[in-house]
């Protein structure tokens, strides 16, 4: 195992370590192979000097470049050799040579010189490229697989998202129509039918949703496409019905030209294996034309269209063209492409499996200059792809120009579309037929999903499989699944990423968790555990890969690294002795490790007999040590075998309790030991005897179901390391909301505690253990009497939580999947026996949310007065909050912290004054007297009357009446009054406009006007030049009295004058340069000088000095007052 000291780095993925150190001198010679590995993955990861730039180094480059030169901007512009120099002063990253290949990469023009501008754009596209490829490769994290209520009795054939109504659509076989909205909340379900046949006679095969219209079409077996609107929330008509088709449609694929929204094709294949095509010119103003109805008859709600009709033309507005792609097999699907101006369809036969039907592109001189997209196209030519067996879906990506195929020989193919010959890769690792596939086109990935209900995420640039999801879907027969995933963005700007997969009528979602950037990471793979060392005040974690890692809790920084502990197995439990001098590690490969601090391993515990084994869990007691997990028994160690390296277990005397695996196992002292099981059975064992005294047994699953049927876990596989199934893939991912017999690990315990402060209280009746596993629930026990005292809910819709308390068993910290904590009062909960079993719950102190992902372990500890919470978890992280749910930090962060005493009344008086700053903030000026209150008279007078009217006394309540005031009165809509030119008819008048009720009577003669005088008015005004003010005198002829210094100014003032000019004088001549600045420019050595004492501190010397200058480098004279911007100056 390789050991490896340092300081905790921060983990954005745009700054990597400064000055790190090669792991080849520090790995173990036990590991040679692991070590040739570790030095090529660190030589690769350090390739490019761009990659080992941080912000403080661009920073200091910055700098630099800011002096003034003869770049742009009189920016400094260095040529290659300048450049390499000025590197290798300022930074401390890498060799000449390197500097030298990355002044190529910077100047592509070839122009010989570089600047600042030219230097970022680099590193910007670089940055951006690796954004892209991180990415790409990036594994999703999804949350809970949750059940939405379907009211469909059939196959769901499909679903969609509607962008208009912004709402979720799907439709099932017989018929029925169900909407969500963005809450996933059920809004209305219908039923559709045709009067074409009988509704036990008719399915819908297919529907596509036509958005820039608001409409929906669907295909049923009756040969017909039904067109409805959905503009209206009240009803569901059907606006118009193609009939006449020659063969059953069975899919549909509609397009319009967001450019000019009249455009529109729509495309359906149908079992005779032809694709045929409507081209719409006209969508926005009517799909097909309408004649007219005749005289005195009212027009049809629903026009029936003979697809004939369309084809000799009848209709101007849509053209209609076919082909026949697959020879007598059935189009599986169809979709048509503007990209590449073709039709796409594919069947589930070896020959012909895809094909492309290539449109005519009006790009010739003799076609018309305007030619519409929708106008009718022939098809010209088709090409076809042959994949064994047939291929069940595809999908085509026009920004990676592919085509992935979901085949029937359980590969997915990706295709060029103008290369038939082979694809240009093949996707393998499904075990069985894959149905769906669709590309991710915000990540460049694929999700493929496959008939024994295992999905797959692959990267699409590189080809491997970066995620597998099995085990979390529905169980039962062969089913029919489709699957959507809807990456849309919603009114802020954030993507959904909601993944909808149905099983026959069920329909399931999973949800993918948001990422955070720049998250502070503790470890590079996911937390298993995370512990408290008491005699090193130290917190010891570890992660899957087998990375442990010691930190100082008091400050936060990292203090010893241990890597490869278990070689390539997955770590899955870590747990210390009773003295707290050694570790003990648990893995998937069957084996327990025991460790000093120092990363010696001195025995290795064989639990499985060699067999790979998940050990959930490893228990110290008094003489033995126990392993749970993976077995009906208990699996112990005596310590008298702890003298040889290899130690195999010995026999538990008490044999197999349990009727399924044992995930958990708590102890208290002197001989008590509590395992619980996935089943939900607790057993109590003396460990004396070894043999079992008390079962638990009130919240136990039915013995009747077995549970290799019922089985719910979840695999996520990883490509660069193998993940067995682990105690973290065992977390339930199904929801609350279903029922009790679907969540099967409702029944499961994850973690068990006795309560050490009430062990006088078991006696009496008190609970003295508590449990907790599935949907979020914790259980109170009495292991004396056998009774179960209190249980409630702590996490609603929770898979699983896990728990812990402090030594005085007060409090009770709780943790679920979604990172959320939870802290409980429990110093007087369940302190007494009981008739029925307490549901209430607990007082809850604080609640706060520390991890984006699930919480693997919890854990309390006491420093300087402050009760402390430890939590790791699978974001990578571990964390430290205290019992008020006040943050300390995070373990790998670049700053340190101090745990200091909590003071509830500094915390309060902050607080309290932060809220008297925004109240003051808030309040009016003018409101200085209203603070000299005054009791309202008729208050006193009138007490029982008097009413406080809240619109006239307040601030806010005036401020809104003249808003109200301010805004126009909208009329309310009242009853039409009698008038004259309604009611014509009644009363015999001839027909008038509204006009003519208006009361207009004739215009008032207007008087004979008077006409103003224009000599009183205008008139000539004298010449400015006659009227002239006279001269005012000089100030110096005014004054008849001198005054001088001596009479204006005191004596003290003077002689404070003479001794600032004096000084002045002094300091002027003492900053004199004692020797002219050189004429010949300087050398970029010296400036490199400079530049390292004035920016940083830790920038390196240089080592030799060069006297002849540099050409092409302008100087400026070092100043007097230094700034953050340091100037490239020199002495000669």
């Amino acid at each position: 195992m390789s050991l490896k000291t340092g300081s905790p780095t921060r983990s954005s993925r745009a700054d990597l370590l400064d000055g790190s150190v090669s792991k080849a001198g520090l790995e173990s010679s036990r590991t040679p192979e692991r070590t040739d590995r570790t030095e090529r993955k660190v030589v690769t990861m350090e390739t490019k000097i761009e990659n080992r730039l941080n912000m403080k180094d661009l920073d200091r480059l910055q700098d630099a470049f800011m002096n003034e030169g003869d770049g742009y901007d009189n920016k400094l512009s260095l040529n290659k050799e300048q450049f390499c120099e000025a590197l290798s002063i300022l930074l401390n990253k890498g060799s000449r040579d390197e500097y030298g290949e990355l002044f190529d990469k910077i100047d592509v023009t070839r122009e010989g010189t570089v600047d600042w501008d030219k230097f970022a754009q680099h590193m910007l596209l670089e940055f951006y490229e690796r954004d892209d490829k991180i990415k790409s490769t990036q594994v999703p994290q999804w949350k809970d697989l949750k059940h939405l209520p379907s009211p469909h009795k059939e196959i769901i054939q499909r679903v969609a998202f509607l962008k208009n109504a912004n709402r979720y659509i799907a439709i099932s076989k017989e018929g029925t129509i169900s909407n969500w909205g963005v809450d996933l909340k059920m809004q209305r379900s219908l039923k559709t039918s045709t009067d074409s046949c009988k509704a036990r006679d008719l399915w819908v095969t297919y529907f596509v949703i036509l958005h820039n219209v608001n409409k929906i079409a669907l295909s049923f077996t009756s040969k017909e496409i039904a067109i409805y609107d959905l503009s209206s929330k009240v009803e569901f008509a059907c606006q118009y019905k193609v009939q006449n088709l020659q063969y059953t449609p069975l899919c549909l694929d509609y397009w319009f030209n967001p450019m000019n929204p009249n455009e529109a094709v729509m495309v359906f294949g149908d079992v005779g294996g032809y694709v045929n095509s409507l081209f719409f010119n006209s969508a926005q103003i009517a799909l097909f034309e309408r004649p007219p109805a005749p005289a005195g008859e009212k027009q049809e709600t629903c026009l029936n269209v003979d697809l004939h009709h369309i084809a000799v033309g009848k209709y101007k507005n849509v053209t209609y063209t076919k082909y026949q792609a697959h020879d007598k097999e059935w189009a599986r699907q169809v979709k048509y492409s503007h990209y590449l101006e073709c039709f796409i369809s594919c069947a589930t036969s070896s020959n012909k499996s895809v094909v492309i039907g290539w449109m005519e592109k009006h790009t010739s001189v003799n076609q018309p200059a305007k030619q519409s997209a929708s106008s009718k196209k022939e098809i010209l030519r088709t090409s076809s792809f042959t994949i064994p067996q047939g291929c069940n879906a595809f999908d085509f990506s026009d920004h990676l120009n592919l085509i992935a195929t979901a085949g029937v020989n359980h590969q997915v193919c990706l295709w060029n579309p103008y290369v038939v010959s082979k694809p240009n890769g093949i996707l393998r690792g499904h075990m069985a037929s894959v149905v769906q596939v669709q590309f991710i086109k915000s990540r460049g990935q694929l999700i493929s999903f496959s008939k024994d209900k295992v999905l797959r995420i692959w990267d699409v640039q590189l080809q491997v499989c970066i995620q597998r999801l099995a085990g979390m879907f529905p169980k039962g027969p062969e089913v029919h699944s489709s699957l959507f995933f809807d990456e849309c963005k919603d009114r802020h700007g954030v993507e959904r990423n909601r993944l909808f997969i149905t099983f026959n009528y069920q329909l399931t979602y999973m949800e993918m968790k948001a990422e955070i950037k720049d998250r502070i990471m503790s470890h590079e793979k996911p937390v298993v555990s995370a512990l408290y060392n008491s005699v090193y005040n130290q917190v010891i974690s570890i992660c899957q890969a087998g990375t442990m890692i010691m930190w100082m809790i008091d400050t936060g920084q990292k203090v010893k690294q241990f890597a490869g502990c278990h070689g390539n197995a997955e770590v899955t439990c870590l747990t210390q002795d009773p003295t707290e001098t050694r570790l003990l590690t648990g893995s998937t490969d069957g084996t327990v490790k025991i460790w000093d601090f120092n990363g010696n391993a001195y025995h290795v515990l064989n639990c499985s007999g060699g067999q790979p084994a998940d050990i959930c869990q490893v228990l110290y007691l008094k003489r033995s040590i126990v392993a749970v997990g993976w077995t009906k028994y208990v699996t112990v160690f005596r310590d008298t075998s702890l003298r040889q390296y290899h130690v195999h277990p010995v026999d538990w005397k008490g044999g197999q309790e349990h009727a399924e695996d044992i995930l958990c196992a708590a102890f208290v002292a002197p001989n008590i030991l509590a395992t619980g099981s996935y089943d939900g059975e607790i057993v109590i064992w003396n460990t004396n005897s070894e043999h079992s005294s008390r079962h638990l047994t009130q919240r136990m699953k039915k013995r009747s179901k077995s549970r290799s049927s019922t089985f719910v876990t979840k695999t996520r596989e990883n490509t660069n390391i193998s993940r067995p199934r682990s105690r973290q893939s065992r977390i339930s991912l199904h929801s609350r909301g279903s029922t009790t017999d679907e969540n099967e690990y409702s029944w499961a315990i994850s973690k068990l505690l006795f309560l050490e402060a009430r062990k006088g209280n078991s006696a009496s009746g008190g609970a003295n253990l508590i449990s907790c596993g599935g949907n979020g629930i914790v259980r109170f026990w009495n292991s004396t009497h056998n009774t179960l005292l209190a249980e409630f809910t702590a996490h609603e819709h929770a898979g699983s939580i896990i728990m812990a308390s402090d030594k005085n068993n007060q409090y009770l910290v709780t943790g679920d999947v979604d990172g959320v904590v939870k802290v409980w009062e429990i110093i007087e909960y369940a302190t007494h026996a009981v008739d029925t079993t307490v549901t209430e719950l607990p007082p809850l102190r604080t609640q706060f949310q520390p991890h984006q992902d699930m919480i693997v372990t919890l854990e309390l500890c006491e420093r300087n007065e402050r009760l402390i919470i430890i939590s790791a978890s699978s974001d990578c992280s571990v964390a430290l909050w205290d019992i008020h749910g006040n943050k300390i930090g995070t373990f790998g962060q670049e700053e340190h912290w101090k745990i200091e005493p909590y003071n509830q009344v500094e915390e309060f008086e902050e607080e309290f004054i932060k809220d008297e700053e925004e109240e003051e903030i808030e309040m009016d000026d003018e409101s200085d007297h209203e603070s000299e209150w005054a009791p309202d008279p008729l208050a006193i007078e009138q007490p029982t009357e008097y009413r406080v009217d809240t619109w006239e006394s307040t601030c806010l309540g005036k401020e809104y009446q003249e808003t109200r005031r301010g805004k126009r009165q909208r009329q309310q809509p009242g009853t039409i009054p009698d008038l004259a030119y309604l009611h014509w008819e009644r009363t015999g008048a001839p027909p008038s406009g509204p006009y003519s009720a208006l009361d207009i009577p004739e215009l008032n003669q207007i008087d004979q006007l008077t006409k103003p005088d224009p000599d009183k008015y205008f008139y000539d005004r004298p010449m400015s030049s006659e009227k002239r003010l006279p001269k005012l005198p000089a100030l110096a002829d005014t004054l008849k009295t001198a005054y001088d210094e001596k009479s204006l100014f005191p004596a003290y003032i003077r002689e404070f004058e003479a001794k600032m000019k004096t000084f002045h004088s002094q300091a002027l001549s003492n900053n004199q340069p004692k020797q002219s600045v050189s004429k010949a420019r300087p050398s970029l050595q010296n400036i490199g000088l400079q530049l390292g004492q004035q920016m940083s501190s830790k920038s390196p010397k240089p080592q030799s000095v060069r006297k002849q200058g540099l050409p092409g480098l302008r100087l400026k004279p070092l100043g007097g007052v230094q700034s953050r911007r340091s100037s490239v100056t020199t002495e000669s």
